[in-house]
């Protein structure tokens, strides 16, 4: 299953994004949980959820998810909502579903304080079939699965796509924001694959190990 990402065509992309700045990093493909109170999201909630269309997401650099000083990074992805709920009044609960990634080229603020970006579309990665090199890399992937369970990954499960494969762990992974980031930008899904798996080499020489003195 080769083709998760063939949603959007750049020929009906849209040139200019409303934006979400947040401290966690979508992945095209991806799935995230979104609570909505600040008026400014309320109101592109409200526009999203009634003409199907997108919005940007994009990882904070400084500054916070609520407020007015922020800085984030200049690669995003376009998120698309997928159902929602409102549990009470002024609170929106989205969830939503990455496509494809874009480069932010410059951005103004609405009145509403909502960031405007005008966008390039990146070029979706070729369909790549996991490597067999890799191939612990799912292993590891399907116990997130398995744990988290099915439902919290957007459909279709593509465990034999590098692509899709790179993108979930970089997501689910206890990895800085910066390296999610860095991990986000790269264009290559071999070379995001590898750069994974010597993350999780270090992770793993990082750990304490039994009989170092550390408390169990």
């Amino acid at each position: 299953m080769l083709s998760f990402l063939a949603r959007l065509r750049s020929s009906s992309a849209p040139s200019t994004l409303p934006l979400f700045p947040l401290g966690a990093t979508l992945f095209p493909g991806g799935r995230l949980g979104l609570k909505v109170f600040e008026q400014r999201y309320l109101e592109l909630a409200k526009a999203r959820i009634a003409d199907g269309g997108l919005f940007g997401i994009v990882t904070l650099t400084s500054g916070s998810e609520v407020g007015a000083a922020q800085t984030f990074a200049k690669v995003g992805t376009a998120a698309r909502v997928n159902s929602y709920d409102v549990p009470q009044a002024g609170i929106f609960l989205l969830d939503v579903i990455g496509e494809e990634r874009f480069e932010v080229i410059k951005t103004s603020v609405d009145a509403m304080g909502l960031h405007q970006a005008e966008v390039r579309w990146i070029k979706p990665e070729p369909a790549m079939r996991l490597p067999e090199a890799h191939g612990a890399l799912a292993g590891l992937l399907s116990q997130i699965i398995e744990r988290n369970g099915r439902d919290k990954f957007a459909e279709p499960l593509a465990i034999d796509d590098a692509t899709w494969v790179g993108s979930r762990l970089a997501e689910a992974l206890p990895l800085p924001a910066s390296i999610k980031q860095t991990l986000l930008e790269i264009n290559d899904a071999s070379l995001r694959l590898k750069t994974i798996g010597q993350l999780l080499a270090r992770m793993s020489n990082a750990a304490p190990t039994s009989g170092s003195g550390q408390p169990s």
